[in-house]
């Protein structure tokens, strides 16, 4: 992937799944309540490896972090922030968004293979914010022309970038929790090394 920035890196990572404009809905392969679940649109398959805790508070927090990343690639793949993003990403978080679709549009690729998000968990709540924390799997995600569905290999992640350690900061918004920041670390980053295949 072409990763000038961690910022840059992580907008450009799918995160979640849908297709350019005029791709079929969302299709979510049905899962019990509190399992694992993944989406699959067009090309691109974002899968969440973790399920979703017990306690209802997490849970809520860790359902609305999964519709953020719905969205997030959503607008990515689109070229433009699609509604409703603005009630599940805010602050810096939709400005880093909003500069990744313009980044995309520019360099004709939408997202395409598959990324897993793991050992995903609620760190923090502190009245109306929270932490999240995941691991994700980016070896397997690629870009695409969405006219030529060719795999752009210019956005195939260094070896040593392909597992992420994330950090995502939420914050209430009416009745829903929204990502309004969010930091990665890569190796050599102590933070990121449970995230990787030897770990």
């Amino acid at each position: 992937m072409n990763r000038p920035g961690v910022s840059t890196l992580l907008c450009l990572l799918g995160l979640s799944v849908m297709a350019a404009c005029g791709s079929p809905a969302p299709s979510t392969r049905p899962v019990a309540a509190g399992s694992t679940s993944s989406v699959r649109i067009g090309p691109f398959t974002q899968v969440f490896a973790t399920s979703l805790p017990a306690d209802p508070a997490q849970a809520k927090i860790i359902t609305d972090f999964r519709e953020a990343q719905v969205l997030w690639v959503k607008s990515n793949s689109a070229w433009h922030l699609v509604a409703p993003i603005a009630a599940y990403v805010t602050g810096d978080a939709l400005s880093h968004l909003d500069a990744a679709t313009a980044h995309d549009k520019s360099a004709d690729v939408v997202p395409a293979g598959t990324d897993r998000l793991f050992l995903t968990r609620v760190t923090a709540i502190a009245g109306s914010t929270a932490t999240v924390t995941t691991c994700d799997d980016s070896s397997k995600y690629e870009f695409e022309n969405p006219s030529t569905r060719q795999v752009n290999p210019a956005f195939t992640p260094p070896r040593d970038q392909a597992y992420l350690f994330e950090t995502w900061h939420m914050v209430q918004l009416s009745a829903h929790w929204a990502i309004s920041s969010f930091s990665v670390a890569t190796l050599p980053d102590r933070a990121a090394q449970p995230c990787q295949p030897s770990a």
